[in-house]
């Protein structure tokens, strides 16, 4: 019997196995990078044109609600920040493709490491996506160097796990959140330092179009079972479709696939592959792990101060200062402030010292909702992840000296004077693990 694979997809509807319905599966879209792209690229023309008819719009289908939807229930500091942008910007592409008549229309993604400069095509007085409210000197500034001087951690995209790639429930930001994404935002400034008008400049959707590319890249690299069974059961909603509908729940396991969304990416994210053998005998390739001691450190904030440190145990320290090249280090940690209008504006600073020296183990400048929503982060905290490993030996040196780690939210504009922002907690775990070459 042949199978009608219309009715066979209605029928997964039915049965609760297809979620949001209201996308649709049209002509598959391909994401392609700002760098290969002009201003008369076709889906350069098609968001111009989208653009343009949605600021005129009153209704469903408006600029201002795709930005009131993002501020209001946009997810941030948590696990759902990737599934919940993924949606909103499959959303806003058929919305872009219905209103201009480009059916295959596909959001470009902008990559600051791979195109380091935005494109002439965004950054163009009187351009359709020009915004005039961005940072001084943004249309000419290298973004790569811009974001790398500022920290120099970022997701680890062939192993890092789920909690610190993607984020922990109910909240706390992941690696991909508080890093690459966080400083795309500070570094354009103007409308996109803000989470109330981030959405507002499109510079935000080719930013968004490349977090979600990362994500894909990650998420080619894993096993099936890496997502954790009551994120995946999650749903998210709010969202409005291609005809100004509301397109009801989808959950979070229904959109972990690019495909199922009906895009694909021109090429996923070039992440560096290093090749560098690890140090060790003669015909060895691998350390293998033969037990270890974990050292839980933790200091709370303080009462109107925003600095928190702690000291790394001295039994950790001399085995870390006579470490050869079987000790395996690995610090993981979190710090976490209170989300409140004092926290806004600032870059969370988390450093690592010893007899006078200072290395980072990671900056991030705070994008935080302060505003009810639905699916709006509010619970009280703002969380972002850090950690280190081997190379803190260099720090750390010789001698009996004590170290550091310690973090504290940086005022981005100091002469505002203001009171400080509330530290609530500095969580690191540093592990030690004895091995041996095999």
């Amino acid at each position: 019997m042949k199978i009608d694979r219309r009715k066979a997809l209605a029928g997964a509807a039915m049965l609760g196995l297809w979620s949001g319905p209201a996308l649709g599966q049209t002509s598959r879209r391909v994401r392609r990078g700002a760098s290969s792209l002009s201003a008369t690229s076709d889906d350069v023309v098609a968001f111009g044109e989208g653009l343009a008819q949605m600021k005129r719009r009153r209704d469903a289908r408006s600029w201002t609600r795709q930005n009131t939807i993002h501020a209001r229930n946009g997810q941030h500091n948590n696990g759902l920040f990737l599934p919940w942008h993924r949606l909103q910007l499959a959303h806003l592409e058929r919305i872009i493709a219905e209103l201009t008549g480009h059916a295959t229309f596909a959001m470009p993604y902008w990559d600051a490491q791979e195109h380091q400069t935005l494109p002439s095509w965004v950054t163009a007085q009187g351009a359709p996506l020009y915004e005039r409210q961005r940072a001084r000197g943004v249309d000419t500034m290298d973004f790569n160097a811009a974001r790398w001087a500022r920290s120099p951690y970022m997701a680890r995209l062939t192993s890092d796990g789920f909690e610190t790639f993607a984020g922990r429930l109910p909240d706390g930001a992941g690696m991909v959140e508080g890093y690459g994404h966080n400083h795309i935002h500070e570094l354009v400034g103007g409308l996109m330092g803000r989470l109330t008008t981030a959405a507002t400049d499109p510079i935000f959707w080719l930013h968004h179009a490349n977090v979600d590319r990362v994500w894909a890249t990650w998420h080619a690299r894993q096993s099936a079972n890496v997502y954790p069974a009551d994120w995946t059961a999650r749903t998210l909603n709010g969202f409005v479709g291609s005809r100004g509908e509301d397109t009801g729940d989808w959950r979070v396991g229904n959109v972990l696939e690019t495909r199922s969304l009906g895009y694909s990416y021109d090429h996923l994210y070039p992440f560096p592959v290093f090749s560098a053998p690890d140090a060790g005998p003669p015909g060895a390739t691998r350390r293998e792990p033969l037990g270890g001691v974990v050292y839980p450190l933790r200091a709370e904030g303080e009462p109107g101060l925003d600095g928190m440190s702690v000291t790394l145990p001295a039994e950790a320290l001399a085995r870390m200062r006579a470490a050869d090249d079987t000790l395996m280090i690995a610090g993981a940690g979190t710090v976490a402030y209170a989300a409140t209008e004092a926290l806004l504006d600032r870059s969370i600073e988390i450093r690592m010292s010893c007899a006078g020296r200072t290395i980072s183990l990671g900056a991030s400048p705070t994008f935080l909702h302060l505003t009810e929503g639905e699916h709006a982060n509010h619970r009280g905290d703002y969380s972002l992840p850090f950690r280190f490993g081997e190379e803190v030996l260099n720090l750390i040196g010789e001698g009996d000296q004590p170290v550091t780690v310690s973090v504290e939210a940086e005022d981005l504009d100091p002469d505002s004077r203001r009171s400080p922002a509330q530290g609530v907690a500095l969580d690191l775990t540093l592990t030690l693990t004895e091995s041996r070459w095999a």
